[in-house]
């Protein structure tokens, strides 16, 4: 499909999300919703979010990037903003959880793709600011981290891990067969007190996580500083499993230091592995 027809009632369903009148009876509605259901449960669940059709070229798009993926492969503490040496061997800041999955980075992407249209649009821009209940949001100017994706094949997996800020902006593209779930525990944690036992019962799995019901076209925002989270391994697949995510940030023109993106440009090359 050529650039001038993606537009926004293309790529999303404006009758059931109306994010282009959001000062609308309708409008207002839906961000009531949404702002309960993050409160309650740390994120916003959008089934049907986009269009069937803006589904299918979205996915046809990455299953053609996916031989260019680079390849993430390592094990990390859910804790890697902190600094994680010197626990006992069974302390939840000790243990390792393989990450382990492709990505593709916004360089790699068509400018004239769908993934980059869709990234665009002010309205959607909008609606996450508004979810946020930010002054400001706008998107990144990064060249590599604006838009990427996930992409992962049997075997792959995201360990257990926190962000190092809230807001996560994901779309679920393509499912994998088994697997490949997204599970969570919201505000498992504070910034006055990390819980680590019940992190740990997570992790020893003594205690069930939540899970999020993401199929394709769902729109995902996830509160993940505080709520611990994954990608469980993907056990069989006849497809990848594909994941877009939007990068957003409250001063313009943001982008990111060189090290950070050479953590996902050149993944093999970087030392962020095991316990910092």
């Amino acid at each position: 499909m050529n650039r001038k027809n993606h537009t926004l009632e293309y790529f999303i369903d404006l009758d059931r999300y109306p994010i282009h009148q959001l000062d609308s009876a309708e409008g207002k509605e839906l961000l009531e919703t949404c702002h309960a259901h993050i409160d309650n449960y740390s994120n916003c669940t959008l089934p049907g979010f986009l269009q069937q059709s803006a589904v299918d070229e979205l996915a046809d798009e990455l299953r053609q990037l996916e031989a260019v993926a680079r390849q993430v492969d390592f094990p990390a503490t859910a804790y890697g903003w902190m600094r994680n040496r010197g626990f006992p061997a069974e302390h939840p800041r000790s243990q390792l959880f393989p990450r382990r999955c492709g990505t593709i980075t916004t360089e790699q992407i068509s400018s004239e793709g769908p993934s980059l249209a869709l990234y665009q649009f002010d309205e959607l821009t909008e609606f996450v600011r508004k979810l946020l209940n930010f002054e400001s949001l706008f998107r990144l100017a990064c060249p590599n981290i604006s838009v990427r994706a996930n992409i992962m094949q049997q075997g792959d997996e995201f360990g257990w891990h926190f962000d190092t800020n809230d807001g996560v902006v994901s779309f679920a593209i393509q499912s994998a067969d088994v697997g490949g779930e997204f599970e969570y525990a919201p505000s498992i944690r504070s910034e006055d007190d990390e819980n680590y036992t019940e992190v740990s019962n997570i992790f020893s799995g003594a205690k069930s996580p939540s899970k999020a019901i993401t199929p394709p076209g769902t729109f995902f925002l996830f509160m993940g500083r505080r709520s611990l989270h994954r990608v469980t391994r993907i056990e069989k697949s006849s497809q990848c499993r594909h994941s877009l995510l939007f990068g957003y940030d409250k001063k313009p023109n943001m982008v990111f230091p060189e090290h950070i993106r050479k953590r996902l440009t050149e993944p093999k090359n970087t030392s962020f592995h095991g316990i910092d």
